[in-house]
């Protein structure tokens, strides 16, 4: 396949470049790939998606289907405007930029969580018409896989619609081109963590008040985190991710579907953080029921976190749903398409790929 990427900004090539080439082993190699790319400069919230006159030409000519996966992806409660211009306003104009081309195959990257606060088993067709959302992200996810739906039903667009879980990075390399949503929370405790090791190499005060020592090799660190040790927490590595997307691709009579791209066999969120706390040398993290706090309030440290966790933290305090996957089993049945296990080796890839890169700032 010949792939014509849609991409935003002033520099659209640069930017296409940044991003994929550390993905790959060596630049020689990436080479090899671009040259089955062909990038178009656009913008998902312009009419016609900011595609110049003649650029859209060559669509006409040369493309079949189309793969949306442009998103806001914040969670952030006051960017709600500009979620929802990206996510709902984004996905029409994608719809009407096809129907423009006379385009009939849309595949759509949503995510699990378009089933907001539901809990208990949820099939793959299930889209409730009223339901409660954790965040605006969610919901504006929903309203998109509506017009969607809308958009099928009138117009005849063929369209396959992708939901993973919680995305990180590959499972073998620990690579990853975003640092949010998870990794936020790994992110802030990391720094916390640096920052009581920079203290303890000072005066130690702030440590001695937070009950904060070296207990051996391990920096223990008493910190209560809100949230259900029991509940899952649905992580997907982002090479299951996309092997399972090229082999629905491939697949004959896929189209019309939806398909929960999610862990079978997800962690918990108390097993997760004892991963995490392993791979960063920690003592002393604990989740805590929420309840808990009523009786024994958070100190200064733990109201420190829990703000810059704020966006993250409904994942942690809910149950989680169990999604329910028939349409990928049946297109994974006799292939070697598999989740990976999260184990503490995988975390430990994930998080050193994050301080090696400074978090994204020094990828090479």
């Amino acid at each position: 396949y010949r792939l014509m990427l849609l991409v935003r900004g002033t520099k659209p090539k640069e930017r296409v470049d940044s991003l994929l080439c550390p993905l790959y082993r060596c630049p020689e190699e990436y080479n090899k790939v671009k040259e089955g790319l062909e990038v178009i400069k656009g913008d998902i919230t312009k009419k016609n998606l900011g595609v110049s006159p003649e650029d859209m030409s060559k669509l006409n000519q040369e493309v079949s289907k189309v793969f949306h996966c442009a998103a806001s992806v914040s969670f952030n409660e006051t960017e709600k405007d500009e979620i929802e211009k990206y996510n709902v306003d984004g996905t029409k104009n994608v719809l009407e930029f096809m129907r423009r081309l006379n385009l009939h195959e849309l595949h759509y990257m949503s995510t699990a969580y378009v089933v907001g606060q539901k809990t208990g088993a949820v099939y793959e067709e299930e889209v409730g018409e009223e339901q409660s959302f954790n965040n605006t992200y969610e919901e504006s996810k929903f309203k998109a896989e509506k017009l969607i739906k809308k958009y099928k039903e009138e117009h005849d667009i063929a369209t396959t619609i992708y939901r993973p879980a919680i995305i990180v990075g590959n499972s073998r390399t620990g690579k990853t081109s975003s640092f949010g949503g998870f990794y936020s929370y790994v992110k802030s405790l990391y720094l916390l963590v640096q920052m009581f090791k920079k203290d303890l190499g000072r005066d130690g005060k702030k440590s001695k008040l937070a009950g904060v020592y070296y207990k051996g090799d391990l920096l223990h660190m008493p910190l209560r985190v809100s949230g259900l040790a029991n509940k899952t927490l649905n992580l997907v590595p982002i090479n299951y991710v996309v092997d399972v997307i090229i082999r629905i691709f491939k697949v004959k009579n896929s189209r019309n579907k939806v398909y929960h791209i999610t862990n079978p066999n997800p962690p918990t969120l108390g097993n997760t953080q004892r991963l995490i706390s392993d791979s960063l040398g920690v003592s002393g993290v604990r989740i805590v029921d929420p309840l808990d706090f009523r009786t024994n309030p958070m100190n200064r440290w733990e109201e420190f976190f829990a703000k810059t966790i704020k966006s993250f933290t409904p994942y942690f305090q809910k149950e989680e749903p169990i999604f329910l996957n028939r349409n990928i089993q049946k297109v994974l049945n006799d292939t070697h398409i598999k989740c990976p296990c999260i184990t503490e080796n995988l975390i430990s890839k994930l998080i050193f790929y994050c301080v090696d890169t400074d978090w994204g700032k020094n990828i090479r």
